[in-house]
């Protein structure tokens, strides 16, 4: 997966977690703070290996854990992003 398809992805993936209901407002803030580390992490010129992606990483690792059952899509796009950030060294 290139940049231009993990931005698509990570669109797909902020489009869906607007969506989400039933989350407290931690959660909402959790999450809101991932997409701004993921967005950062994608705009970077040079992908480095530092805390930025570990975080990114565990948050969506979290994120996966917490809705699997209940929002089946939002948890495939937090597993297409952690594969993706992966494939492009990030």
């Amino acid at each position: 997966m290139d940049k231009e398809q993990l931005n698509i992805t990570l669109a797909r993936l902020h489009s869906e977690l607007q969506q989400i209901e039933g989350v407290d407002e931690n959660e909402r803030q959790s999450l809101r703070t991932l997409m701004g580390d993921i967005e950062r992490l994608v705009e970077r010129d040079e992908p480095d290996q530092d805390s930025s992606y570990d975080r990114v990483t565990e948050g969506l690792k979290q994120g996966i854990k917490r809705f699997e059952a209940s929002h089946p899509q939002a948890t495939m796009l937090m597993g297409q992003l952690v594969d993706a950030l992966a494939n492009i060294g990030i």
